[in-house]
């Protein structure tokens, strides 16, 4: 028996009723109980915002450019150097 498919999480909310009514019939709409259509949803927007939070889009220009930093990095300034002074910078 495979329990990582177990259902055994619960996630409730509030709304009001012109919202469940939409709620409701989208997931008609699309032939889904209210709960499977949620979820779905759901899931799909937490997966695209994580994506675009983890990952860096950069043009081709902007990419060039932040090469260019890589490759030759500013000369760290006073304040800098100051805070790679501090205790448990490094931590």
């Amino acid at each position: 028996m495979q329990t990582a498919n177990i259902k055994n999480a619960r996630v409730e909310f509030k709304t009001t009723q012109n919202i469940k009514a939409l709620l409701q019939e989208a997931s008609s709409a699309v032939g889904l109980d209210l709960s499977s259509f949620l979820i779905s949803v759901a899931t799909k927007e937490a997966k695209k915002i994580l994506n675009e939070e983890r990952f860096l889009k950069l043009n081709s220009n902007e990419w060039e450019n932040f090469e260019k930093v890589l490759n030759n990095p500013p000369k760290p300034t006073k304040e800098l150097k100051n805070l790679m002074k501090l205790e448990d910078f490094d931590e």
